[in-house]
């Protein structure tokens, strides 16, 4: 952590994982909403780990052993996910040199709570005011809400800091994104670290927090087939969104299949970029390998010799080439300056500015969007034009398929018990017709 005041990846890591374990009986691998006992905090952040079910093939998150080791746990604070409060996070304190330290960690979606209270801050997509920030997701804010007075108590170590780190996975990276935006307003020096994170803000959200944050002080790690990453549409935007910003560590994911837990789950991101020797540089040369254009598989994918026989209704594996071919086709015509943005979210942009009418668009273009329609049970005519109806369909299809798999994921039983992904639903709501 010395380095220009900075986690390493693989303190980031830890930190991101072992917040779920405020969360009462996190540790037995039954988790329920209630606050989990301090001592056992403190053993599987700055212990041994040896609290509750260990599984030793799995990476033991305690920072002992770290720069971090000799940190002190502060409060251990609760939060509010939906109707249900539980654990939610703790706040370390640590000094080198004459440098003082604070870390503030916010933890994930679990399906576990009765209910699926945490499932409903996620699926609040509304947009709300937050500051001179701007438009940020409603349910996120709720959340960052219920903290903020606990995170008093800790007024004193946060305050007096020269750094204080957010890092938080999941939903408890959007959280934290939140909260380093809200301690940066109070004239703080923050530092953010997200891993799998959704998008928190609207189109002039981020340029905010780049802005009075900084660019280089936030780092956001994503496998590049995390669903959680994907969905939640433009006007929602990704910090550090486009392929060429220095902190968009987006990088391969574990697997190559587009729906998996895998992509999203906490200790496979610790094997990505948390070894004890990781670097940022080294997870900034992982992100080099992922293509973001998709040229050839879109030549492949539209040329008028293929048979399109690889468009299967409703199928997660064709959706997945959808959304590479979207990506590549979109990228061409979007009017937007931003760079980065997912497939869904172009059709989306597509849709909300009324460029499907242009003639100017081409052959190549609407190409796509008959392959979109054929995978989506739609039947248009040839030569028929495309209607915001019709655009409205395809993307009501795709988020449905998206949404049934997100939530199988949730209430997937796995032997590891890690978090896994949630769903941000502002999509939805233009899908139907409804504002955002």
């Amino acid at each position: 952590m010395p380095v220009k005041d900075e986690l390493t990846p693989m303190e980031a890591s830890y930190i991101a994982t072992n917040a779920y374990f405020t969360l009462k009986d996190w540790i037995q691998g039954t988790p329920v909403a209630g606050v989990e006992t301090r001592a056992n905090v403190h053993n599987r952040v700055l212990g041994p780990g040896t609290a509750g079910k260990v599984d030793p093939a799995q990476a033991n998150p305690s920072l002992a052993g770290t720069a971090l080791g000799g940190a002190r746990l502060g409060q251990i604070f609760s939060g509010s996910t939906g109707f249900a409060t539980s654990g939610f996070g703790y706040v370390l304190q640590l000094k080198q040199g004459d440098r003082r330290h604070a870390v503030i960690a916010t933890r994930g979606t679990r399906p576990e709570m009765a209910g699926k209270h945490d499932l409903l801050t996620d699926a609040r997509g509304a947009m709300t005011g937050f500051g001179d920030y701007g438009l940020v997701h409603k349910g996120f804010k709720r959340t960052f809400e219920s903290i903020v007075p606990q995170l008093a108590a800790s007024e004193r170590v946060i305050m007096d800091a020269d750094v204080v780190h957010c890092v938080g996975h999941s939903l408890g990276g959007a959280v934290a994104t939140l909260v380093a935006a809200h301690y940066r307003g109070r004239g703080k020096n923050v530092k953010l670290y997200t891993f799998g994170s959704p998008r928190v803000g609207a189109f002039g959200a981020y340029t905010a927090m780049h802005r009075e944050i900084g660019q280089p002080n936030i780092l956001r790690v994503a496998h590049d087939l995390d669903p959680i990453s994907l969905i939640g549409p433009f006007p929602y935007i990704h910090v550090n969104p486009a392929p060429g910003d220095d902190n968009n560590m987006t990088i391969p994911s574990p697997t190559g299949q587009l729906f998996s837990t895998a992509n999203h789950d906490m200790n496979r991101y610790i094997r990505s970029v948390g070894g004890i020797n990781a670097t940022w540089d080294a997870a900034r040369g992982l992100a080099g390998r992922v293509d973001h254009d998709n040229a050839v598989l879109a030549r492949w994918l539209l040329h008028e010799d293929n048979d399109p026989g690889w468009v299967q209704y409703a199928s997660a594996k064709t959706l997945s080439l959808l959304f590479k071919l979207f990506a590549h086709v979109l990228r061409t015509v979007s009017t937007s300056v931003i760079v980065g943005l997912s497939a869904l979210d172009l059709l989306v942009e597509l849709l909300l500015t009324g460029l499907y009418k242009a003639a100017a668009l081409g052959a190549q273009v609407y190409s796509m969007l008959r392959h979109a329609a054929s995978w989506a049970g739609i039947t248009v005519a040839a030569g028929a034009e495309f209607t915001a109806q019709i655009l409205r369909r395809i993307v009501g299809a795709m988020l449905s398929r998206l949404q049934q798999i997100a939530m199988l994921s949730l209430t997937a039983v796995t032997h590891e018990l890690l978090p896994l992904p949630l769903l941000v639903a502002g999509g939805w709501q233009l899908a139907q017709g409804l504002p955002l």
